[in-house]
C-alpha cells in the first residue's frame, strides 16, 4: 500500500506559473509535488522554530563569500558563517559603546534616565 496520502489543491495561476518557473531553473526538483512537499515541510519548520528564526537578504558578494568559506571547511553552514558575523559584531566592548551612545542621545534630548547608588533606585544622593 502506498504511504503517500493525495490531496487536491488550488492555486491561482500566478502561483502556478511561480511553481513552474522556479522548477525550471531549479532541476533538483523533478515536479510540483516535490516542491510543495518541500515548501510545507520548511513552511511548518519554520512556524514552529519560532521567534529565535529570521529572514534576511544578504547581499550576493558576502553570501558567495560565507559559501566559499563554508565549502572551505572554515563554517559548518551558512547559518553558522552569519551566526559568528553577529556575534563579532556584538562583542562586549560594542555593546557597550552603544550602549554609551544611547545614554549620550538621551541626555541630550532630556529623557529621564534610571540611576541607581546601590541604596535606593532612582534616587541622586544628596
Amino acid at each position: 500500500m502506498d504511504e503517500n496520502e493525495r490531496i487536491s489543491l488550488r492555486l491561482e495561476k500566478e502561483n502556478l506559473e511561480l511553481i513552474d518557473g522556479f522548477l525550471k531553473n531549479n532541476p533538483s526538483y523533478s515536479n510540483r509535488s516535490q516542491l510543495v512537499r518541500d515548501a510545507v515541510a520548511s513552511f511548518i519548520q519554520m512556524v514552529r522554530q519560532g521567534g529565535d528564526t529570521v529572514s534576511l537578504r544578504v547581499p550576493r558578494y558576502f553570501l558567495e563569500l560565507i559559501d566559499h568559506l563554508v565549502a572551505e571547511g572554515y563554517f559548518l553552514s551558512r547559518e553558522h558563517g552569519i551566526v559568528r558575523a553577529v556575534e563579532e559584531w556584538f562583542s562586549a566592548e560594542r555593546v557597550k559603546e552603544i550602549r554609551g551612545h544611547r545614554q549620550e542621545i538621551d541626555t541630550m534630548t532630556g529623557k529621564v534616565l534610571p540611576v541607581s547608588t546601590g541604596e535606593k533606585e532612582g534616587v541622586i544622593p544628596r
